[in-house]
């Protein structure tokens, strides 16, 4: 989640911001590097989360059953995104109306009245801003839930293994190309699920019919981890290949993004030939899966002992998630008018962001109320006394 710090900083200095998604501020110093970075962060960040996800949720419902599974998700996701709904979306809103003011896009009566001239700020600033992708695990996880109870048979102990194809999809060599097919006729029909941000509020009748259609786009992910669970003990196979496939992810990037660049800045353009959609598609499909694998591989060879570092990252990450962006939004107001440039703003925003969320959590949430809420109870290492 730390990434999401880097990702939102960068978005304030990008030379194209992404499609449809509503900033704070605009009218700052730019750089192409930071297109870059965004896109290449993009591309396999949310993917890889959901992919995560899966593979934890049935492993929860293997411990648990459907019924502490669902209980469990009750807890650590359905009631911490009301709380930040009522909480951290005012504070963001009221952010970003302070950066709209500072550049002349809206008064002080529009802000408080929520009514805005400008079509730009009317049309996207209702929704779940950076919490949509917990809105999304919502989902998944009722529909998981449901079909957990609908199951005829109720296996016990150790989960079943594949069947011979789909295991062969998940440990061949070629997997990042079986699994980015689903994917690649996702963006062939529509490109801005990976081009454009539209998680407003739906509506209409086409806002839902979008919305679902994101939903099924993301949720090929999660069933992925849903079924790489069920390969868990023959996890050793996903170590191969892992630093080929990020090899291969970055030339597929940079072949991709020159053909990507075309459709940044007008995702929904129809005068691009069929093959050349196509091969967008593909590129960002596969570059999304080479990325998945690599790191999965990866993750899995450093993280084979216990690490305390890592694990204490990994409690902090859901806290740093929900908290980071109003720092972001507020640090890059703060900043707007510095005479410094865009690499150096971007620095400041990523250390302080960091550092204060990494520290509060650590003071304020890890061993609390708060703490055992997010991740469930932490005990506080014993102090050495002299004796």
């Amino acid at each position: 989640m730390l990434l999401g710090i880097v990702l939102h900083a960068a978005i304030t200095y990008m030379e194209r911001p992404m499609d449809g998604l509503l900033w704070p501020l605009g009218n700052q110093p730019t750089h192409v590097s930071f297109d870059v970075l965004f896109w290449w962060i993009h591309g396999w960040r949310i993917p890889l989360f959901f992919v995560m996800a899966g593979f934890f949720a049935a492993m929860l419902a293997r411990r648990r059953g459907p019924a502490g599974f669902l209980k469990h998700r009750v807890d650590r996701i359905l009631k911490p995104v009301i709380v930040a709904s009522f909480t951290l979306l005012p504070i963001m809103y009221y952010l970003w109306g302070w950066g709209w003011l500072l550049e002349g896009r809206a008064t002080g009566e529009e802000v408080w009245q929520f009514d805005f001239e400008d079509p730009g700020i009317e049309e996207h600033f209702i929704g779940p801003a950076h919490l949509w992708f917990l809105n999304y695990l919502i989902v998944f996880s009722l529909v998981y839930w449901a079909i957990l109870k609908l199951r005829t048979s109720k296996p016990t102990g150790d989960e079943p293994t594949l069947g011979p194809v789909r295991a062969w999809c998940f440990i061949s060599a070629f997997r990042p190309v079986v699994f980015a097919i689903p994917t690649a006729l996702f963006l062939l029909a529509d490109p801005g699920f990976y081009l454009g941000y539209h998680h407003v509020i739906p509506l209409s009748i086409e806002q839902w019919g979008y919305e679902a259609a994101q939903i099924a786009y993301q949720g090929v992910f999660f069933v992925t981890g849903v079924y790489l669970f069920r390969l868990h003990r023959e996890m050793d196979a996903m170590k191969k290949y892992a630093w080929v496939y990020l090899g291969l992810a970055q030339v597929v990037f940079v072949v991709g993004g020159m053909m990507i660049s075309t459709l940044v800045a007008d995702p929904y353009a129809d005068s691009t030939e069929p093959a050349y959609r196509i091969g967008i598609a593909v590129s960002i499909a596969l570059f999304c899966w080479l990325m998945i694998w690599g790191l999965t591989g990866i993750g899995l060879t450093l993280l084979a002992k216990p690490r305390s570092v890592v694990r204490w990252l990994s409690d902090s990450a859901y806290w740093v998630y929900l908290v980071h962006l109003p720092v972001v939004a507020l640090m890059m107001i703060v900043m707007k008018d510095w005479p410094i440039g865009p690499w150096l703003k971007f620095l400041i925003i990523v250390g302080v962001a960091s550092v204060l969320t990494l520290v509060s959590y650590q003071q304020l949430v890890r061993y609390t109320a708060i703490g055992r809420w997010l991740n469930g109870p932490r005990t506080r290492p014993a102090t050495q006394t002299d004796s």
